[in-house]
């Protein structure tokens, strides 16, 4: 295939088959993602392991972490119990043994962290710690109170003392997996507590440079294209991001470009991977965008075009 700088974008991008080239490098975290589903969580109390149902809302931006958890009374997660908010630092570290492309992360809380009673049960066993030791007024229903300062006595949590989760997060086609959590309710409180199985993923609502044209496509990419080049001299790579994002919104128009993302590594090349539904929907759509000057206007200044190297795989699935 001849490459052009007008067909060049669409012959490339999302999450990268060949770790070795981008996923030993950089984890895509960036952006919100939330549950797909009520979720189970063990809870070890004063009275052994207890299940835990919960619903996540996380948004990574670099170096950085806020999550917002509800908890809930049942299994069908329609009785909150409480809402808990945190911030924090994120250190990615190296690449994991739990699968391809996962890495190492530790998730520092050491900004806020905030609960909020949703059931009058929960709020009198918050108001049951000595005064002072879970946050600085009595608890009601619906007041979110900030308890990094105080601690929580009776949730457990030290007055200002940060705390490290030892994580592995990896993401694969739109969706961030966390480390399975321990069956006995434990934290992962030290580098050797790191989980050795992933759990039930959160997906990506926004954010990041992967999207799925359907929020519920799920099919499989039977073909690949991942493109290196370089970008322009004296261009700022938020304009390079800022163009594939424009490219992005185009693309989502089709729905056999299954998946994509944009990367740059760290000696400054970038990265490009199409997952597509079929090499001739491929060939279709790239036939297609040969008419997009508008949207590629601004390619010749953003990128070498004698940088572009090119590779493209049937995935065989």
């Amino acid at each position: 295939m001849k490459l052009t700088l007008n067909n060049f974008c669409l012959t490339a991008v999302s999450m990268l088959a060949t770790p070795a080239l981008a996923q030993e490098s950089t984890l895509d975290l960036d952006g919100t993602w939330e549950s797909i589903a009520c979720e189970l969580r063990p809870q070890a109390g004063q009275d052994g392991i207890a299940p835990w149902y919960l619903k996540r809302s996380i948004t990574f931006t670099p170096g950085r972490i806020d999550a917002h958890f509800t908890t809930f009374a049942d299994p069908t997660c329609s009785a909150p119990l409480l809402e808990l908010k945190f911030g924090g630092d994120v250190n990615v570290l190296g690449a994991s043994e739990v699968a391809p492309g996962a890495r190492d992360v530790d998730l520092i809380v050491n900004d806020y962290l905030t609960i909020t009673p949703q059931m009058e049960g929960f709020a009198g066993f918050l108001n049951s710690a000595e005064v002072g030791s879970c946050g600085a007024e009595r608890w009601s229903v619906g007041a979110e109170q900030d308890v990094f300062e105080s601690g929580c006595s009776v949730m457990g949590v030290a007055a200002n003392a940060p705390t490290t989760e030892y994580e592995v997060l990896h993401v694969s086609a739109g969706h961030l997996y966390f480390g399975a959590r321990p069956v006995d309710g434990q934290p992962l409180a030290a580098p050797d507590d790191r989980p050795t199985a992933l759990q039930m993923p959160l997906r990506r609502l926004e954010g990041g440079m992967t999207q799925k044209v359907g929020a519920e496509d799920l099919r499989v990419p039977k073909h690949v294209e991942i493109v290196l080049f370089e970008q322009a001299d004296g261009a700022d790579p938020a304009d390079v991001r800022a163009f594939f994002e424009t490219i992005t919104q185009k693309m989502n128009q089709n729905d056999t470009l299954l998946y994509r993302t944009v990367g740059q590594g760290e000696d400054g090349t970038w990265l490009c991977v199409n997952y597509w539904s079929s090499r001739p929907d491929m060939e279709t759509l790239n036939a297609q965008a040969q008419s997009w000057t508008e949207e590629f206007a601004a390619m010749g200044e953003l990128v070498k075009s004698s940088s572009f190297r090119l590779t493209s795989y049937d995935t065989g699935l």
